[in-house]
């Protein structure tokens, strides 16, 4: 299964990030709000979309029209790869879950965040708590490479903290996109893609 080639790195982040926060069945009010709030920015072409670029540039209208554009017209195809990627992410994730990461842990990155600046770049949070968190490699990721690791931390950190505190999803969210396509994004490409993530 594979999907339109079109969608940039970062959209399918934002689309598989999604539905690994929709596979969790969380009884929270705020959370399914917050989570509705998301997708629909999505599919109406994101506040995150609107960012000053890393090289300063703003996208002009046009370009945010066909991102709307693309997003109005994924097909069902892209969504059910986006949750087939979230459903395995999330079932690697709740082994590692169980392992390393703690309620203390999750109460320092909130903390952290919390207390962020809006000027301040929450991935060099985000980077911080995960070198902490990698050294306490176990069993279950002992044998995997160090890459998978991270990523698989920054998407409990993401989901832990959004389940947590859901009012932070806007931030965590932009944090997560940004910490994958900064530090992780070579590794998935370098490995077939998201849908080789296993």
């Amino acid at each position: 299964m594979s999907w339109d080639a079109d969608a940039s790195f970062d959209e399918q982040t934002q689309h598989i990030l999604l539905k690994f926060l929709q596979e969790n069945k969380v009884e929270n009010r705020t959370y399914q709000q917050e989570i509705q709030k998301l997708e629909s920015e999505l599919r109406n072409g994101s506040r995150f979309d609107d960012d000053i670029q890393t090289d300063g540039h703003c996208p002009s209208v046009p370009q945010r029209a066909v991102f709307r554009s693309y997003v109005e017209q994924a097909n069902r195809g892209d969504e059910e790869l986006y949750r087939i990627i979230a459903a395995q992410l999330v079932a690697l994730g709740d082994e590692l879950d169980q392992s390393i990461i703690n309620h203390a842990s999750i109460e320092q990155f909130i903390r952290a965040n919390e207390t962020m600046q809006p000027q301040e770049d929450g991935t060099r949070i985000m980077s911080s708590m995960i070198a902490n968190l990698t050294t306490q490699r176990n069993g279950i990721t002992r044998d995997m490479p160090q890459e998978k690791v991270f990523l698989l931390l920054a998407m409990m950190l993401f989901k832990k903290t959004v389940v947590e505190k859901p009012l932070l999803l806007p931030r965590i969210f932009r944090t997560t996109v940004q910490y994958i396509s900064n530090t992780l994004q070579n590794y998935i490409q370098n490995t077939g893609g998201w849908q080789n993530i296993h």
